[in-house]
Formats: C-alpha cells, sequence, structure tokens
C-alpha cells in the first residue's frame, strides 16, 4: 500500500539511504503594484492599490532532503518531464555515489511518463515512491512550500520576474543556513489508515 510505503520512509528510513521528497511549485506569479506603497505612519497602516500589474510566472522546482531539512531549488519556466528529469540528475550531484536514494513523489503527469520511468532504470541505487491519489500532501516538500508562501511570497510586491526569482532563491538559501531541521513524522502508517477508514464509515452512515 503506496501510504505505508511512503510513511514508513518518513518513520523508518533505510539504514544508510537518503530519502528526498520532490515536487513543483507551478505558477508562481511576480506580482507588482501600479503604484509604490505608501509605508506604514504613527496612526496610519501601509496602505497600497487594489490593482496590481503581472510581470510574468515562474515554477520552482524543489527537492527536501528529509534527514537532513535542506531543500535544493531550481527555477524553471516550464516544467515538464525534461525539466523534471534535469532538476532530478541536479539533486543526484550533491549525493555520494552508491547511496542508496528514495525519492518521493506525487502522481503529476510530469512524474509519470515514460522517459521519468526510465530514470531509476538508467540510474543504480534509485527508487520512486508514489503518493496516493489526491494525497500529495503526504509529500515532505509541501511544507517547505507552504512555508515559502506564507513567509515570502504572500502579499510581496516584485517589480519583475527576476526580483521574485532572486526572492525565492534568497529564501532556501537562508533557510538552509539558519532553519532546515529533519522532517518528522509521528503518526504511523497504521494510524493514517485507521483515521481514512473511521471518515469512510462516518461519510457512508451520513449518506445512509
Amino acid at each position: 500500500m503506496k501510504v505505508r510505503d511512503v510513511v514508513g520512509l518518513y518513520v523508518n528510513p533505510p539504514d544508510h539511504a537518503v530519502v528526498i521528497s520532490a515536487d513543483e511549485k507551478t505558477q508562481i506569479r511576480a506580482l507588482g503594484r501600479r503604484q509604490t506603497p505608501l509605508p506604514m505612519k504613527h496612526g496610519h497602516p501601509e496602505t497600497r492599490t487594489h490593482d496590481y500589474k503581472r510581470n510574468d510566472t515562474t515554477c520552482l522546482m524543489a527537492a527536501l532532503d528529509v534527514a537532513a531539512g535542506k531543500v535544493t531549488g531550481q527555477m524553471v519556466a516550464r516544467h515538464r518531464s525534461a525539466e523534471f528529469l534535469a532538476f532530478l540528475d541536479l539533486v543526484s550531484e550533491g549525493i555520494k555515489p552508491g547511496t542508496q536514494v528514495h525519492v518521493v513523489l506525487d502522481n503529476v503527469s510530469s512524474h509519470k511518463s515514460t522517459e521519468v520511468n526510465e530514470w531509476p532504470k538508467d540510474n543504480a541505487n534509485r527508487t520512486f515512491h508514489f503518493t496516493p491519489t489526491s494525497a500529495s500532501r503526504m509529500n515532505a516538500v509541501e511544507g517547505f512550500f507552504s512555508k515559502l508562501s506564507r513567509q515570502r511570497l504572500k502579499h510581496a510586491i516584485f517589480n519583475s520576474l527576476d526580483e521574485c526569482i532572486a526572492a525565492i532563491k534568497g529564501y532556501i538559501e537562508h533557510r538552509n543556513a539558519n532553519d532546515a531541521r529533519p522532517f518528522r513524522r509521528s503518526k504511523k502508517p497504521e494510524d493514517l489508515v485507521e483515521a481514512w477508514k473511521k471518515g469512510h464509515r462516518k461519510l457512508q452512515e451520513s449518506a445512509s
């Protein structure tokens, strides 16, 4: 079962192996304001215009090292299988040759192509583990994406796409240097499965 497979890697990772959680954060918009916001003053909050200017979009490919808590990120214009494979090669460069690597992915189409499925076959000691359908939040890197949105992107003003990309890169660098912590998951796979079964039973009871 996919739940036991993925959560088991978090709770009890294989000895001398690296567990990587990888995914993309797509459609990151570099939004600017048509007028410069007025700063907060005594007795007056910061003010900004309601309208904004779109400065194009970017995509962040990120891989979280579950044990170290550090993130490898790469900004790309598109998020096809080709870009994802190139990103996996980039992540592999920082791992000692011969190390067993387990990569947790969700089921988005760019992760399920024939080319991507061939990557573990062409790279010894690499294994893919897919989260259950509609359960991408089991992918640990989603927690990083959530913090990035809340702490750096929400309400941010970027006058160009380059400014947005620089801000994301700076956030990753600062986080890796000051706030990288091992990913911990306390609930065992059996606990999650039982919780889902309980919820399913309640839905059936409500429907009947």
